[in-house]
């Protein structure tokens, strides 16, 4: 049994119900909806690919599809959370946001080249990152330095734990056989950010 990383989703649970009781009903469902459509492409591409695999065999597998709703949820809380204590409102721009994507995209780029994963990138695994990065660069554009610093701070954190708990205990496989692969790390900071631009565009904002 994957004990540390089932107490690493309890936890994430918990982070989720108490910032879902401080979310109307329209941004949690929304959320919620945006997070699963978006897993259930992104996991797709990613196994389908060859890149890593599921302990169940499936692609993509519905313990990791449904289970992105608790691990976003916990991010967003968190990333809420320092967010009202530390606004870091003093920095600010257009090119400071940006860089709160082009940054994770490069360490992206070069992890994926020296891992060797480079070759498991078919069409569709660029065009999801292709849309993963446009999206991220769109959002991050038209919010505040400080909530998305934490956004991405959130999302490193969050997302490297649970991975690499995912990994020693078999839950996942990367081609390569370690814990677990830094792109995707990375990855998630996209992730999150590409269903906060959805949801915004949906009319649900996140960031207050």
């Amino acid at each position: 049994m994957p004990f540390m990383f089932l107490t690493g989703l309890v936890l994430a649970s918990v982070v989720s119900l108490w910032s879902s009781l401080y979310m109307e009903t329209k941004s949690l469902v929304t959320l919620t909806v945006v997070t699963i459509a978006l897993a259930v492409v992104d996991e797709y591409a990613h196994t389908s690919s060859g890149a890593f695999r599921y302990f169940d065999g499936m692609t993509p597998s519905p313990l990791t599809v449904f289970g992105w709703s608790l691990l976003v949820l916990g991010i967003i809380a968190i990333a809420r959370f320092l967010y009202q204590r530390v606004p870091l409102g003093v920095l600010d721009g257009s090119a400071l946001r940006s860089l709160l994507v082009l940054i994770p995209v490069l360490l992206l780029i070069v992890s994926v080249w020296a891992q060797g994963y480079l070759r498991f990138f078919d069409s569709s695994l660029v065009f999801v990152y292709i849309f993963l990065v446009s999206a991220s660069l769109h959002y991050s554009y038209l919010h505040r330095f400080g909530w998305s610093m934490w956004v991405v701070t959130s999302s490193l954190i969050f997302s490297a734990v649970m991975e690499y708990l995912g990994g020693i205990e078999g839950l996942w496989v990367y081609q390569f056989n370690e814990p677990m692969a830094i792109f995707i790390v990375f990855t998630w900071t996209l992730r999150i950010f590409t269903i906060l631009a959805v949801s915004s565009l949906l009319g649900v904002e996140i960031q207050e």
